[in-house]
């Protein structure tokens, strides 16, 4: 490659830039993800300090909350519990919950565990994780003839 053309590549490379920086416009800001009240696991004891939910989410026209005990989860067992309302915060009573665990980075297959209703939204359900890592619960919601469903990716402690 010749001086010339190094030389036009590294000029024609700065005016680009040189454009970009004086273009006058700023960068488009991404859109911020909602935040969500924290809410309380059923069993939680109103006296007590809250345990903090994994997570919570929009999910069509539902919001999800999703608590584990322990809280960070464990190898081996763990209670998980959802909180599902709908956008007012009303409870949701009528639906169907499973919890689909897998690890994020290795496929363990298919295992999916059905939860029990609490009453006033909350659901709960006890899952088995092989092994300390990341991974993945996706809550599944059917109601009315229609599933919902919500992803949440968390470690998992020894």
């Amino acid at each position: 490659m010749t001086i010339k053309k190094m030389i036009f590549g590294l000029a024609a490379m700065l005016l680009l830039a040189a454009c970009g920086m004086i273009s006058g416009k700023l960068p488009e800001q991404p859109t911020a993800i909602p935040t969500l009240t924290p809410a309380l696991s059923a069993t939680q004891d109103p006296n007590m300090t809250p345990v903090p939910a994994l997570g919570g989410k929009p999910t069509g026209d539902l919001l999800v909350w999703l608590f584990s005990n322990p809280n960070p989860p464990v190898r081996g067992d763990n209670t998980f519990e959802v909180l599902v309302t709908d956008l007012k915060g009303q409870p949701i009573t009528d639906a169907a919950i499973t919890f689909d665990i897998n690890m994020t980075n290795m496929n363990h297959g298919k295992n999916v565990v059905t939860a029990s209703s609490l009453g006033e939204g909350h659901y709960r359900g006890v899952v088995h994780f092989l092994m300390a890592g990341p991974w993945r619960v996706i809550v599944g919601i059917e109601r009315a003839g229609k599933t919902n469903t919500v992803r949440f990716d968390f470690e998992v402690n020894w």
